[in-house]
Order: C-alpha cells, then structure tokens, then sequence
C-alpha cells in the first residue's frame, strides 16, 4: 500500500473533545506564550539587523542570561505570573539580538539566501 493512497481525517485534527478542559486552557497558554516569544525574538533580530543599535553582544548575552536566571529563581504563582512573563519576553528578545549578528553574517554571503533561511 502506498503511504499517499491512503484517506486522512482532516477532522481528527481539530478534535480536542478527548482532552480535558483544563489541559486545554493550559495549552492554550502555552502555545500562546511561545507565540509571542517567537515574535518578540524575530522583533530583536530585525532590530538589531536593521538599526545596529545593539552591537554588544556581550552585554545582551549575559542581560537574556541574567533574565532567564531570575525567570526560573522566581516561584510560580498568580501573583508572579504577569513578571514572570515579563522576564520571558525581555529573555527571547534579548535573544532575538543576539541572533542578529548571525543574520548579517548569514545576508553578507549570500543575500538572497538570508532572509528565507531565517524563517
């Protein structure tokens, strides 16, 4: 048999009855959180690409380093939960920046291979 010949139920993947409530709105959120890290950190990488604004790298390795120390020294809590999601973002923007350099590394060899390869 072959693998393409087969049916697939496109409706099994937007089926979710079998999880819980719950777990729902966990993932949810969690998906929702790595969203917005993606987004922030592809932010960082244009900004640091375009503007050249942050050429210190150092100083924003060892800051998404310093935030990513402090995210995880920080209890879960409700109370918590908005500054630790603050600490999140600072931490994938920072590491967006920290990303540029390779960027421009990646645009000067080839530059129509830069922008495609990283997405």
């Amino acid at each position: 048999m072959n693998v393409f010949d087969r049916s697939i139920n496109l409706d099994a993947l937007f089926k979710f009855s079998h999880i819980s409530a719950s777990t729902q709105e966990h993932l949810k959120r969690v998906y929702g959180s790595f969203a917005l890290c993606m987004l922030l950190a592809a932010v960082g990488a244009y900004v640091n690409v375009v503007t050249h604004l942050f050429q210190f790298s150092l100083l924003s390795g060892l800051g998404s380093l310093g935030l990513m120390v402090w995210l995880t020294a920080t209890p879960h809590s409700r109370e918590t939960e908005q500054q630790r999601l603050g600490m999140l973002a600072g931490f994938a923007f920072l590491t967006g920046i920290n990303l540029g350099p390779l960027l421009q590394m990646c645009i000067a060899i080839n530059p129509g291979r830069g922008p495609p390869a990283a997405l």
